[in-house]
């Protein structure tokens, strides 16, 4: 019991490191934005807004790409439909601008200054936009320029602008959309962040709500090597359309000058005599230049902003939404590994052949023996490529002693293959998981997470078949004890005893049985038959009565009556052992509530309230996510080392 108490605690130690390195690798990840050029994820074409009142679509939308921008298709619910195009400005709807500079100490003085000098590229009343206003978000959100109709205007209301305390960013966004708010024009707000919120009073979902309320589009500017949320900051953009930058601060004047081309780049499309439409929401698809992009709007409304004029589920697709998901496509992958393995141990158990004469009687005794008996027929791997590739992984694995632990797994959990054979397809199925997972996802995160599912999950599914299996055989042993007392009793002898009931009782202890009957018919002692079946189901009780058959066998005496109290024994232990997992019980449920509880309450929440729950994976919430993690951990485990009673 001392061995397996140390046994024990040497496994928990190993797996408190493997978690700790775990935990530590989280905490190395790199949540900011950064790279060595100017990465500029805007796309070419976005739907700002759809009017469908008065018995047409209006269309607002902004086309960066090359080709004319006028140049409009438009396909309504399936029709296609003329549209004529102009710009924004010529509709009679200029831009405003509100910028959102972060001063706070994270960003250097020149960085800042530069940032407000280099404005002068957004310059009011130089074609479409009407006027630019500064908001300063360092040590506190405040109005560092109101917004003015000229340049020399605004520049002149500057107030001085430095680094100073922490970044307040979603205070200052909100901020510049209620300055906006009184504007009839097209409304723009430039954050320009070099580090991620720590003193606003304002949440993130606030802050998306206040910019949806208020018709913003954001374009966001973030400097080389910060440390802003680049994933909250992209989600604002993915609410409230815009652009996205990553550059620095000698680029300022091409980063707004990218953002001038955007802005610049809005025009409106006129979409006469559109059919009626009866549903919720309908389907646009437009085309300008080499861009398309599907849209979706309410019949009679005003839709305005990149969430409102999202996409409808396509015609006979209802579940596209939930297919779209990243959680939903790793699950598939999955699954599709796991039927992939499924569908591979199916075709091996159907190719691999019976043999029911004298070869198959000695297939245990092929090693040692160069008994010609082609065990390359006997496997599921029948082509050459096949055969040479279990040959090389076979040689690899036996050169570093990994073979025979194989050998030993797959014997234990029944299954019918051979090491190298089981090896060869393992790393096979792993290379296409990685491979599928790859090419469904296109995410290399994914296919990481794929190949590591791929690599553990076959060593716990043959694990988990060999203890079941075990179990099963170690449940049986008191009954096949019993039984064969029975036939000595009638006057068998021992061997003619086991080949007896290796007859009469069910698998696992059927098979093993009438293996060693066949062992010890062809010359090997039924003793060391008996404890080889020990060895292979790692079964002490049925080693121990290996033993009392042995000391029977040399120093003489009733066996029947030996066997039925060992019989009687192994019933005893098991009955105790049944009484200490009932008593037991409730900390287990215990265990596993409070182990289930948080991550599931978690992946609920996500569905629910993404915009709520993504706050910990940033930031501070990221250190506090962490933190609980290493204690439920530690609970976890101490839990799970109070309930474990050996017995």
């Amino acid at each position: 019991m001392t061995g397996n108490r140390a046994a024990a605690q040497r496994r928990w130690g190993r797996a408190l490191a493997i978690g700790g390195a775990l935990l530590l690798s989280v905490l190395t990840i790199d949540v900011g934005v950064s790279g060595a050029e100017i990465e500029d994820s805007t796309p070419e074409l976005q739907v700002r807004a759809i009017d469908n009142r008065g018995g047409r679509l209006v269309v607002d939308y902004v086309y960066t790409g090359d080709g004319d921008a006028a140049a409009t298709k438009a396909v309504a619910n399936g029709k296609a439909m003329s549209a004529t195009a102009i710009p924004l400005g010529d509709a009679g709807l200029d831009s405003s601008i509100a910028v959102v500079l972060d001063n706070s100490v994270n960003m250097s003085n020149a960085t800042v200054q530069l940032a407000k000098e280099d404005l002068e590229t957004l310059s009011p009343g130089k074609g479409p936009i009407a006027e630019l206003g500064l908001v300063s978000v360092g040590d506190g959100a405040r109005i560092a320029a109101q917004p003015g109709t000229q340049w020399s205007e605004v520049a002149s209301t500057f107030d001085p602008v430095a680094p100073k305390g922490k970044t307040a960013l979603w205070d200052g966004v909100v901020m510049a959309a209620d300055m906006l708010s009184g504007s009839d024009t097209q409304r723009n707000i430039v954050i320009v962040v070099g580090s991620a919120d720590a003193a606003s009073a304002t949440s993130f979902s606030k802050a998306v709500s206040t910019l949806r309320d208020a018709n913003v589009m954001v374009h966001v500017i973030a400097m080389h090597g910060s440390t802003a949320d680049g994933a909250a900051l992209r989600e604002l953009v993915g609410h409230t359309g815009g652009s996205f930058q990553v550059g620095t601060d000698t680029e300022f004047t091409k980063l707004y000058g990218n953002v001038d081309s955007v802005i610049r780049g809005q025009y409106r499309a006129t979409i006469e005599d559109v059919p009626a439409y009866k549903g919720e929401l309908a389907n646009l698809s437009l085309t300008v230049g080499s861009e398309t992009v599907q849209a979706g709007y309410r019949p009679n409304i005003l839709s305005i902003g990149a969430d409102a004029v999202r996409a409808a589920p396509s015609v006979g697709d209802s579940s596209a939404g939930f297919f779209s998901s990243d959680i939903v496509k790793f699950a598939i992958v999955g699954l599709v590994a796991l039927g992939a393995a499924g569908a591979f141990f199916a075709v091996a158990n159907l190719v691999t052949k019976r043999r029911d004469g004298l070869n198959y009687a000695l297939r245990h005794y092929n090693e040692g023996y160069g008994g010609g008996v082609d065990t390359q027929e006997q496997g599921p791997a029948k082509s050459a490529i096949l055969q040479r590739a279990v040959e090389v992984t076979g040689s690899i694995a036996e050169d570093r002693g990994f073979l025979v632990r194989v050998e030993s797994l797959l014997e234990r959990a029944d299954l019918p293959l051979r090491a190298a054979e089981a090896l060869t397809f393992y790393l096979g199925g792993a290379a296409a998981s990685v491979i599928l997972a790859f090419v469904v996802t296109g995410n290399a995160m994914a296919a990481l997470g794929v190949v590591l599912l791929a690599l553990i999950a076959p060593g716990f599914v043959v694990d988990f078949l060999a203890k079941r299996r075990k179990k099963k055989f170690n449940r049986m042993l008191p009954d096949m004890l019993q039984l064969l007392a029975g036939t000595l009793r009638a006057g068998y002898s021992i061997g003619q005893g086991f080949e007896a009931v290796s007859g009469e009782v069910d698998e696992p202890m059927g098979k093993e049985l009438r293996r060693a009957v066949t062992e010890a018919r062809l010359g090997r002692p039924l003793d060391e038959a008996l404890d080889a079946v020990a060895v292979r189901m790692d079964s002490d009780d049925f080693g121990w009565a290996v033993m009392a058959i042995r000391i029977q066998k040399e120093v003489g005496g009733n066996l029947a009556e030996l066997l039925m109290t060992v019989s009687e024994t192994m019933i005893q232990r098991e009955r105790l052992r049944r009484d200490v997992a009932s008593l037991t019980a409730e900390g287990r449920m215990s265990a596993i509530i409070l182990g289930l509880l948080p991550p599931g309450l978690g992946v609920v929440m996500y569905f629910m309230n993404p915009e709520y729950i993504s706050k910990l994976f940033s930031g501070t919430g990221l250190f506090l996510l962490v933190a609980s993690l290493v204690m439920m951990l530690i609970g976890f485990l101490w839990m799970k080392k109070t309930i474990t009673i050996e017995v």
